[in-house]
């Protein structure tokens, strides 16, 4: 029985893009649930009204997002 500890190069670049692309449709995804639960317009308040404690909370929140799904997709 022989252990395979090397994954040929393809498969891994295509593993690379699909989380890739799950990971960044789940963060949007998530924004978007946010916008929509909480009061406001959210987008409007970041491009138009240039609230800046709201795009450092947004960002913040982002991140956040992010480094959960990166997590959850590593395991």
């Amino acid at each position: 029985m022989e252990l395979f500890l090397f994954v040929p190069l393809e498969t891994g670049i295509i593993g690379s893009i699909v989380y890739s692309f799950i990971g960044i449709v789940m963060a949007v995804l998530a924004t978007k649930i946010v916008d929509w639960v909480t009061p406001g317009n959210l987008f409007r308040q970041l491009a138009d009204e240039k609230n800046i404690p709201l795009a450092i909370f947004t960002g913040m929140f982002v991140l956040g997002i992010c480094i959960i799904i990166a997590a959850s997709i590593v395991g």
